[in-house]
Protein backbone atom coordinates (compact mmCIF):
# COMPACT_ATOMS: atom_id res chain seq x y z
CA UNK A 1 0.00 0.00 0.00
CA UNK A 2 1.42 3.30 -1.00
CA UNK A 3 1.13 6.49 1.61
CA UNK A 4 -0.36 9.10 0.30
CA UNK A 5 1.79 12.40 -0.33
CA UNK A 6 1.63 14.83 3.10
CA UNK A 7 -0.85 17.77 2.34
CA UNK A 8 1.27 20.81 0.59
CA UNK A 9 1.80 23.93 2.83
CA UNK A 10 0.09 26.71 2.10
CA UNK A 11 2.38 29.99 0.69
CA UNK A 12 1.83 33.32 2.39
CA UNK A 13 2.64 36.46 0.21
CA UNK A 14 3.74 39.39 2.28
CA UNK A 15 3.57 42.39 0.47
CA UNK A 16 4.67 45.43 2.64
CA UNK A 17 7.31 48.26 2.24
CA UNK A 18 9.21 47.82 5.64
CA UNK A 19 11.27 44.99 6.30
CA UNK A 20 10.34 45.02 10.01
CA UNK A 21 7.14 44.06 9.21
CA UNK A 22 7.57 41.50 6.74
CA UNK A 23 10.77 39.79 8.99
CA UNK A 24 8.14 39.21 11.61
CA UNK A 25 5.33 38.15 9.78
CA UNK A 26 7.19 35.64 7.84
CA UNK A 27 9.46 34.42 11.34
CA UNK A 28 4.92 33.90 12.16
CA UNK A 29 3.64 32.64 9.18
CA UNK A 30 6.72 29.78 8.40
CA UNK A 31 5.33 27.27 10.69
CA UNK A 32 2.38 27.52 8.88
CA UNK A 33 3.43 27.21 5.45
CA UNK A 34 5.92 28.84 2.82
CA UNK A 35 6.03 32.23 3.21
CA UNK A 36 7.10 34.38 -0.04
CA UNK A 37 6.96 38.71 -0.58
CA UNK A 38 6.89 41.00 -3.20
CA UNK A 39 8.72 44.47 -3.58
CA UNK A 40 7.71 45.13 -6.97
CA UNK A 41 4.32 46.35 -5.87
CA UNK A 42 3.09 47.26 -9.40
CA UNK A 43 3.45 43.39 -9.90
CA UNK A 44 2.15 41.78 -7.39
CA UNK A 45 -0.23 39.85 -9.52
CA UNK A 46 2.13 38.24 -11.30
CA UNK A 47 4.29 36.76 -8.50
CA UNK A 48 0.88 36.08 -7.00
CA UNK A 49 0.37 33.99 -10.11
CA UNK A 50 3.20 32.42 -9.93
CA UNK A 51 3.48 31.39 -6.52
CA UNK A 52 -0.03 30.57 -6.03
CA UNK A 53 -0.59 31.82 -2.17
CA UNK A 54 -3.63 30.87 -0.15
CA UNK A 55 -3.29 33.87 2.03
CA UNK A 56 -2.02 37.42 1.02
CA UNK A 57 -1.11 39.95 3.41
CA UNK A 58 -1.03 42.98 2.10
CA UNK A 59 -0.16 46.79 3.47
CA UNK A 60 -2.41 49.35 2.37
CA UNK A 61 0.22 52.35 1.97
CA UNK A 62 2.63 51.43 -0.51
CA UNK A 63 4.98 53.31 -3.07
CA UNK A 64 4.08 53.30 -6.23
CA UNK A 65 0.19 51.55 -5.79
CA UNK A 66 -2.10 51.36 -2.92
CA UNK A 67 -2.87 48.13 -1.35
CA UNK A 68 -6.77 48.46 -2.21
CA UNK A 69 -5.51 48.76 -6.01
CA UNK A 70 -3.49 45.88 -5.39
CA UNK A 71 -6.39 43.61 -4.32
CA UNK A 72 -8.93 45.49 -7.16
CA UNK A 73 -6.41 44.21 -9.03
CA UNK A 74 -6.02 40.64 -8.04
CA UNK A 75 -9.97 40.33 -7.91
CA UNK A 76 -10.49 40.50 -11.64
CA UNK A 77 -7.83 37.28 -11.88
CA UNK A 78 -10.16 34.38 -11.58
CA UNK A 79 -7.45 32.45 -11.02
CA UNK A 80 -6.30 34.47 -8.25
CA UNK A 81 -9.89 35.37 -6.93
CA UNK A 82 -10.42 32.85 -4.33
CA UNK A 83 -6.86 33.62 -2.20
CA UNK A 84 -7.46 35.10 1.30
CA UNK A 85 -6.75 38.49 1.65
CA UNK A 86 -5.91 40.41 4.77
CA UNK A 87 -5.32 43.78 4.26
CA UNK A 88 -3.00 46.13 7.22
CA UNK A 89 -2.73 49.85 7.65
CA UNK A 90 -1.67 51.92 10.03
CA UNK A 91 -4.65 54.18 9.20
CA UNK A 92 -7.04 54.37 12.04
CA UNK A 93 -9.47 57.16 9.68
CA UNK A 94 -13.07 55.78 8.71
CA UNK A 95 -13.07 56.17 4.93
CA UNK A 96 -9.59 54.07 4.39
CA UNK A 97 -11.18 51.52 6.60
CA UNK A 98 -14.46 51.90 4.84
CA UNK A 99 -12.95 51.45 1.74
CA UNK A 100 -10.52 48.28 2.62
CA UNK A 101 -13.87 46.50 3.42
CA UNK A 102 -15.85 47.41 0.88
CA UNK A 103 -13.34 45.05 -1.15
CA UNK A 104 -13.72 41.30 -0.93
CA UNK A 105 -10.83 41.02 1.87
CA UNK A 106 -10.90 38.43 4.50
CA UNK A 107 -10.19 41.06 6.90
CA UNK A 108 -8.64 44.58 7.91
CA UNK A 109 -6.07 44.21 10.34
CA UNK A 110 -5.07 47.37 12.48
CA UNK A 111 -0.96 47.79 12.43
CA UNK A 112 1.27 47.26 14.65
CA UNK A 113 0.40 43.69 14.06
CA UNK A 114 -0.12 41.25 16.80
CA UNK A 115 1.28 38.44 15.37
CA UNK A 116 -0.46 36.09 17.80
CA UNK A 117 -3.63 37.36 16.59
CA UNK A 118 -2.62 36.98 13.02
CA UNK A 119 -1.97 33.07 13.45
CA UNK A 120 -5.13 32.41 14.88
CA UNK A 121 -7.23 34.73 12.32
CA UNK A 122 -5.11 32.57 9.78
CA UNK A 123 -5.88 29.32 11.17
CA UNK A 124 -9.74 30.51 11.14
CA UNK A 125 -9.57 30.84 7.11
CA UNK A 126 -8.73 27.17 7.05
Amino acid sequence: MTTPPPPERPTFLIVDDDPLVVHALAKALRPLGKVAFSTEYDRVHVVAALSRPRVMLVDVDLPQVTGLDIVRRLRMNADLDLVHVLLMTAHRGKSVLDEARSLTVDDVLTKPIDTASLVARIKELF
